[in-house]
């Protein structure tokens, strides 16, 4: 595997990354916390300050198959105000060792909680917020389709009693010649079995800026929440041609 000038920023981002997650002092979720949780492909809408690893390998065995492995931290500034930093994901292809390691994008998102009721104690509670901001794509020759972007996203989740619905709708528009504009339409269903255990269901939807092209995947999974740390793992269907496992652990602060 060939370690380039993008691989050592790659490995200088990642580092700062685990060192800010691991570092970090114990500390509560907060009170006014709605009861959601976040799921694999759908954002949770309040405003608290998280960190998240999240990786996701192809189930398909065959070689020249991707490998992704992604990070995000959410920084509260504020009772209403966050910004999203996202840690560009790392990309690889199978088998390893004989392709470069790709850089994708860095992004940087400006959240803000336009609404939020209840709380862990009541029996319903919510959240909407809204995001904007863009991504920059790392020139790379092996993986052609990276490359710049902005976004605009809504954000919402509604809990009565034990079930949450959460919804993250949003519109990328390519800056760079090489990324599609598109639509991306995720909704999770989720329902609290204990106070550490969760099982949810989700179904991501991306779709073209003029809905010609659409895609759907169906991610069932299962979430244990000891406390402020969240592990989460789930399978991925309806993608072609084996679907895909997601593995995520997130931290709140």
């Amino acid at each position: 595997m060939t370690y380039s000038k993008t691989g050592k920023t790659a490995a200088f981002l990642w580092g700062a990354f685990l060192w800010g997650l691991l570092s970090s002092s114990f500390a509560l979720a907060q009170s006014d916390d709605p009861g959601l949780i976040r799921s694999l492909g759908t954002d949770s809408p309040q405003i608290e300050t998280t960190y998240y690893l999240e990786a996701s390998v192809n189930n398909d065995t065959s070689p020249h198959h991707a490998l992704y492995l992604y990070g995000e931290g959410l920084f509260a500034l504020g009772k209403d105000w966050a910004v999203e930093a996202d840690v560009p994901n790392l990309v690889t292809v199978e088998p390893l060792g004989q392709y470069a390691l790709g850089l994708m994008p860095v992004g940087v998102l400006l959240r803000y909680e336009a609404c939020h009721f209840g709380g862990w104690n009541d029996e319903t509670a919510g959240v909407f917020s809204v995001a904007a901001g863009g991504a920059y794509g790392f020139p790379n020759t092996t993986y052609h389709f990276i490359g710049s972007s902005w976004s605009l996203e809504a954000l919402g989740g509604y809990r009565a009693g034990r079930a949450f619905l959460q919804a993250d709708y949003g519109f990328q528009g390519g800056i760079d010649p090489q990324v599609q504009s598109q639509w991306q339409l995720n909704t999770d269903l989720g329902y609290r079995l204990t106070n550490e255990w969760y099982l949810q269901v989700e179904a991501d939807c991306q779709a073209s800026a003029s809905f010609d092209n659409v895609s759907w995947s169906y991610i069932p999974q299962i979430a244990f929440q000891p406390g402020d740390w969240l592990f989460e793992f789930g399978e991925a269907l309806g993608v072609a041609p084996m679907g895909y496992t997601e593995i995520m652990v997130a931290r709140a602060l």
